[in-house]
């Protein structure tokens, strides 16, 4: 048999030589010398030093800071500091400035008070007419027609009164005649008693004929008025504002409803209605002074006079209404301007201002706190005025020679000692010239 030959394989390389070897390079070296205990003690204390050194830098400052706030602090707890000033009065003077707008004097609307048609037209707008002038003549034939046809009437009614006389005089006769037969029989009492009623219907006849003549006599003289409608003529003198109808125009009777026939105004006098905040409202007098300035006439005041006030308040506004005069004679100023009026204020007993910090508000009401003579607080009850912007004006509680604390804080209460500031000045002076409206009456 023959011999069978097994094949031998190739002994091929490890594959993990090579990273054996590899492995040999990344070892951890296991010779190097070793850290002494010593070494860590020591970077550990430097490193416990820096930290020590970096809290001193910033903690002792901070530390000195709060012992100074705390004994700051405690200072002001003892004694605050404040700052006072004194109440100064108000100027005795002053000028009050209000917004009105200019009225005329008299104005109305002048209705057709006939039926007819616009004949003619004497005058138009802006035409000054006189009191009596003619300005335009209605035609109404309706209107003549029926004072003719009542004339006629009155002259019928006349005639029948002479008729009633005579019915009634031959009444009476013959009442004497059978007065004087019945004494001797002639006639019956009841034929007398007859009589006696005809003189009693001729009488009541009489008044009714007089009694027509007297109607008919009032529709004449009511369609004579009528008639003098179909003129219209000018109730006061001024100038024609407005026209409402032309030439041929038909127009109805009305009383103030429709179109007017003309607008008439009367402006050689103007008058400016202003409303006076309550707290001036006393120190205004009928008769005084006035000035009115209009932006078209810069730098130009129009003297004028208070002729007459409400002499009650509006409750709404609480402000009080006054008429002021201005003359226009020459014609330079319009019914409708606006302006603004200048009044001067003068009192006798001005108020106190003090700063609006000064006062405090609680449930008690307007408070302010001042500074007695041995340097406590007391905190004083007042009514206060006019509100100036940054100063009020205090009508009562005060009698100004107080020590007024400009700016109250929360800690103080009264008992409360305090420091005056030496820096504290006193209270600026008020000012002379006020401009308000109806808003700054409350």
């Amino acid at each position: 048999m023959p011999t069978t030959i097994e094949p031998q394989h190739e002994q091929k390389p490890a594959a993990h030589q090579p990273q054996q070897h590899a492995s040999d390079h990344d070892a951890i070296p296991t010779d190097l010398p070793k850290v002494g205990t010593r070494g860590i003690a020591i970077v550990a204390f430097v490193f416990v030093l820096l930290l020590a050194a970096l809290f001193a830098v910033g903690y002792i400052p901070h530390l000195n800071r709060m012992h100074e706030a705390e004994a700051i602090a405690k200072e002001q707890d003892d004694k605050p500091i404040v700052e006072i000033v004194q109440p100064k009065r108000a100027n005795t003077g002053g000028e009050l400035i209000l917004p009105g707008d200019a009225r005329a004097f008299q104005e109305t609307a002048l209705y057709p008070r006939a039926t007819g048609y616009l004949k003619q037209l004497l005058v138009d707008i802006g035409d000054r007419v006189k009191t009596g002038q003619l300005l335009a003549v209605i035609e109404a034939p309706e209107i003549d027609a029926q004072l003719n046809e009542s004339r006629a009437a009155l002259e019928q009614a006349k005639a029948n009164v002479p008729k009633a006389q005579a019915d009634l005089a031959f009444a009476r006769t013959t009442l004497d005649r059978y007065e004087s037969a019945v004494k001797t029989g002639a006639v019956t009492t009841q034929d007398v008693d007859e009589k006696r009623t005809a003189v009693d219907q001729a009488t009541s006849a009489l008044n009714s004929a007089r009694a027509a003549v007297a109607a008919s006599e009032a529709s004449v003289q009511r369609l004579v008025e009528t008639q003098g409608f179909q003129k219209v003529v000018a109730p006061f003198g001024g100038v024609i504002t407005s026209r409402g109808y032309d030439v041929g125009a038909l127009l109805a009777a009305s009383n103030n409803t429709g179109r007017p026939l003309f607008g008439l105004a009367e402006t050689d006098v103007l008058k400016v209605f202003v409303s006076v905040p309550q707290t001036y409202a006393t120190a205004m007098t009928n008769g005084q002074e006035a000035t009115l300035e209009v932006r078209n006439f810069p730098g130009r005041l129009f003297k004028g006079k208070v002729v007459r006030s409400s002499g009650a308040l509006d409750p709404a506004t609480r402000t009080l209404k006054m008429e002021v005069d201005f003359p226009n004679q020459d014609d330079v100023l319009f019914a409708g301007m606006y302006g603004q009026v200048h009044l001067q204020i003068q009192s006798p007993t001005p108020p106190l201002i003090l700063p609006t910090s000064a006062l405090v508000f609680d449930t008690d009401g307007t408070k302010v706190a001042t500074v007695a003579e041995n340097n406590k607080v007391k905190f004083q009850k007042i009514q206060v005025g006019r509100d100036l912007g940054t100063e009020l004006e205090v009508t009562d509680g005060l009698s100004g020679k107080e020590q007024v604390v400009s700016n109250p804080g929360e800690r103080l209460a009264d008992g409360v000692e305090v420091q005056i500031a030496p820096s504290a000045e006193p209270a600026p002076s008020p000012a002379g010239k006020t401009q308000t409206a109806a808003a700054a009456a409350k």
